[in-house]
């Protein structure tokens, strides 16, 4: 076997995240699991069974496997955790769209009846934020044009965004951070100096232990790197195609990002955020008030925002 001194520290490493959540026997893996499907959906988790437990070295190198896991709970709900270390795209919402109805399909069984399939759920941690939708938690269900949820509703998705753990870190302490909210500080940012001050939380002790475990098993850590290696270099191949076919289209903004100065492109990013957040906040009122301000201001009203004040209050923090 070919050796690396190669070592895997980022959760978002989907065969390090896969290590840690597949084996339903282990109590520290049941332990995430728990943490994730109670915090996140509010399912409660008398029972776990992990449906795809096996974690196959011959074939984790390959680009295209999906390292998720699938989960059955004792009331009957079917639940898919995935790492999505990628931004939002087409092709990638499509593709989590077609696994939650194949979710569904899966249990179709020839004479059964219909109203016993279970409804089934995908918690997909993705490293990227839809800046339409600035929460840490998008969630996905089928409603119709009052936004009523559709009646014996099958099919829920949430999207953990996990950058957007960042966002919550600028005014919220990290020893007044959740359990669910280390965990996944440590799939943003790792096991950071910061993360190990915190000596009584669980969540770190496990994700830590996980990792060194992981990194133990040589011939694992090498097939994880070699999957990282072949997805880069495709991705690479992707680009190479993309610029000698002259595409067109590059996202907005890149350019003039680099354009204007640092002080400039930061209070340009916090303007924006603030506004997508006031947006989502006060769809009907104008927004025009946010417009010229510091980036202190910024800060201050994001924040606002965050704790659900009052527009009234919003407009008077910055009269003052």
């Amino acid at each position: 076997m070919k050796e690396t001194g190669k070592k895997i520290y980022d959760f978002k490493s989907d065969v390090l995240f896969k290590y840690s959540l597949a084996d339903d026997k282990d109590y520290d893996c049941r332990y995430l699991l728990k943490l994730f499907i109670e915090g996140i959906l509010n399912i409660q988790c008398q029972d776990i069974k992990v449906l795809n437990p096996d974690l196959s070295r011959d074939h984790v190198e390959d680009k295209d496997m999906i390292l998720d896991i699938r989960v059955t709970v004792a009331s009957g709900e079917q639940i898919d955790i995935e790492m999505q270390n990628s931004s939002f795209s087409v092709s990638r919402r499509h593709r989590f769209q077609l696994y939650g109805a194949k979710m569904l399909t899966y249990q179709e069984k020839k004479g059964n009846k219909y109203q016993f399939i279970n409804p089934v759920y995908q918690i997909i941690f993705i490293n990227d934020i839809d800046s339409d939708n600035l929460q840490l938690y998008d969630t996905y269900q089928s409603r119709n044009k009052e936004g009523k949820l559709e009646k014996n509703n099958l099919m829920n998705r949430v999207y953990v965004q996990v950058p957007y753990i960042n966002v919550i870190k600028q005014y919220k302490e990290l020893d007044e951070f959740s359990e669910l909210e280390l965990a996944i500080y440590i799939f943003a940012n790792g096991i950071t100096d910061d993360i190990m001050k915190l000596k009584e939380s669980k969540v770190i002790g496990i994700m830590k232990d996980k990792m060194e475990r992981f990194n133990q098993d040589d011939e694992l850590r090498l097939a994880a790197y070699n999957r990282e290696l072949n997805i880069y270099a495709h991705e690479m191949e992707l680009e190479e195609n993309y610029q000698n076919g002259k595409a067109e289209g590059k996202k907005e903004g890149i350019e003039e990002g680099m354009e204007i100065g640092k002080e400039e492109g930061i209070l340009l990013e916090k303007r924006n955020l603030t506004l997508q957040l006031f947006k989502s906040k006060f769809p009907n009122e104008d927004d025009n008030f946010l417009s010229n301000l510091e980036v202190k201001e910024y800060d201050i009203i994001f924040k606002m925002l965050l704790e659900s004040q009052s527009l009234e209050k919003i407009k008077d923090a910055i009269k003052r």
